[in-house]
């Protein structure tokens, strides 16, 4: 499977994605990721691989501003229905690549990627886009699955990569040339 194949699961699955996601993740994480981020009423906000916009309506509230970028048409649909019926009209939904953001540089104060990075052909071109769209001393954050052996999801799931390993998401933020953009450090949990 490559990228245009993910793009196709998801056109098809668009309708019934939130139900399909809810036994992976649950509201907590939207929790997790404005702490994480030390997300304020200031902040504009970039999720990429925003899918049906869950993350994107998590933060709303918590956000001056939230651009939700994917790849998928009839995932961006739906987010706009329930971005609509939630009257989250501080969230701008943007068709694009995860791995070329349609955004200026230093545009945002934080970029976050729920459950997106094992859809990534190049995770570390994900992870650069991520930071080139985030202003100095702004800050990133990728929740994702770990490392695991079920095969079936890269059909299931059009699942890229099985889950990565700590080592692999080192390496994957190494490759990322987060230096060049003023990021020092690196905190997993």
């Amino acid at each position: 499977m490559d990228s245009q194949g993910v793009k196709e699961f998801f056109e098809r699955v668009s309708q019934d994605w939130d139900e399909m996601r809810s036994s992976f993740y649950n509201a907590d994480i939207i929790d997790a990721l404005a702490e994480r981020t030390q997300l304020t009423q200031d902040s504009t906000v970039v999720d990429v691989g925003t899918g049906t916009g869950f993350v994107a309506a998590g933060v709303a509230g918590r956000a001056a501003a939230v651009v939700g970028v994917d790849n998928s048409p009839a995932m961006l649909d739906v987010a706009r229905q329930s971005l609509d019926a939630l009257g989250a009209d501080n969230v701008t939904l943007i068709e694009g690549s995860i791995e070329a953001l349609p955004l200026p540089d230093d545009s945002a104060d934080v970029a976050v990627a729920n459950m997106v990075l094992h859809h990534a052909p190049h995770p570390a071109a994900m992870i650069a886009e991520m930071a080139r769209v985030v202003r100095p001393g702004g800050r990133i954050a990728v929740t994702d699955e770990m490392a695991h052996e079920y095969e079936w999801m890269r059909t299931e799931q059009a699942d890229l990569w099985l889950g990565f390993t700590p080592h692999q998401v080192a390496d994957h933020f190494a490759q990322s040339r987060l230096q060049e953009y003023g990021y020092a450090s690196l905190g997993m949990q």
